[in-house]
């Protein structure tokens, strides 16, 4: 149930923020690692080892809490790796942490890189197959970069916003007459114009 709720919280907020992404955008997979944890690969951006069936790719994981720590902190991990397409098989070459600001937190170079099978892992097995077979593990996207891909997923485990409280205006009541107080006073009639005179009487010759 968490795995789900993560990828489909994951890939809304890759949708919406990638939604106006022009035409012209890189191709990137979105893999499910785990309920706090992805993987983005460039489809582009596979490079084939000279003199076999070597190719060597970068990854990007995102998670949610980078420190192990709490409150949780999401960060990323970007790791190279080389895929032996025929003996299926991976080895990681080197790998940098970075918090979500993009500060680095520990980088380090495999000083005896070490085959494994590439199918010890559900995440490497997927990039596996991104990079030997061309197949997605997951979600495919189009972006500017990866980084807008990544914070994209670490925005999915951001709480949601707190609701605004409404502003509402006071309405004025009005204003009620004390008990006692005087009345203002009546408005006078204006007196009675007093009868007309009447015409002077003609005078008789």
């Amino acid at each position: 149930m968490a795995v789900n709720r993560a990828l489909t919280l994951g890939a809304v907020a890759v949708g919406l923020a990638l939604a106006a992404t022009p035409a012209l955008a890189r191709t990137f997979y979105v893999i499910q690692s785990s309920a706090d944890a992805w993987t983005v690969m460039d489809a582009q951006g596979i490079e084939p080892i000279p003199g076999g069936q070597l190719r060597r790719a970068w990854a990007v994981r995102v998670q949610r809490n980078i420190l192990s720590g709490d409150p949780p902190q999401p960060g990323y991990v970007r790791t190279l790796t080389e895929y032996d397409c025929q003996q299926t098989r991976t080895r990681w070459r080197e790998f940098t942490a970075f918090s979500r600001s993009g500060a680095t937190l520990v980088s380090k170079v495999n000083p005896n890189p070490e085959w494994g099978p590439a199918d010890e892992a559900s995440d490497t097995y997927a990039a596996y197959r991104v990079v030997c077979e061309g197949v997605g593990g997951g979600a495919v996207v189009s972006a500017d970069s990866v980084a807008k891909v990544v914070i994209s997923l670490m925005g999915a485990w951001d709480p949601p916003p707190e609701p605004v409280p409404a502003l509402t205006t006071p309405v004025a009541k009005p204003a009620t007459a004390k008990p006692g107080a005087a009345k203002p006073p009546a408005a006078k009639t204006a007196p009675v114009a007093a009868a007309k005179a009447s015409p002077p009487k003609a005078k008789t010759p």
